[in-house]
């Protein structure tokens, strides 16, 4: 039976209880997930770049130092070589202006993270399923 790779994910976030628990959640996935970290919106978009293995998918967290998730947003879907990778915001923020900023800005979705881990855990799942078949 053919092991598929693993799904290369960049998350930038700042904040290290919301990359512990993504990487919780992510543990019980079928299929093995790598995430690299950025703690900024500067760190991702340097990482982005510097890459010779690009990631499968980007997950940005709005509020962020140095460039916000939507200025990496608009960094990414502006360079014609990252602009094909599924961009997906991961954020606390429910505001339904930062929800349109980010799809109008080429967000392939927009998960608002719920306060339930199993609920969250769900969401995660759902997000890679829709992208890679496991």
């Amino acid at each position: 039976m053919h092991n598929p790779s693993p799904i290369r994910v960049l998350l930038a976030e700042d904040d290290d209880d919301h990359v512990l628990l993504l990487q919780r959640a992510l543990r019980n996935y079928p299929r093995e997930v790598q995430i690299l970290v950025a703690r900024d919106g500067q760190e991702a978009v340097e990482l982005l770049r510097a890459q010779s293995a690009r990631p499968d998918l980007i997950l940005l967290d709005i509020n962020m130092p140095k460039l916000t998730g939507l200025e990496v947003l608009r960094t990414v879907k502006g360079d014609h070589i990252l602009a094909s990778i599924p961009a997906v915001m991961l954020t606390t923020s429910a505001r339904e202006e930062d929800r349109t900023a980010s799809l109008n800005g080429g967000a392939d979705d927009y998960i608002i993270k719920p306060v339930n881990f199993r609920k969250f855990s769900e969401s995660l799942f759902q997000l890679l399923d829709r992208f890679f078949t496991t």
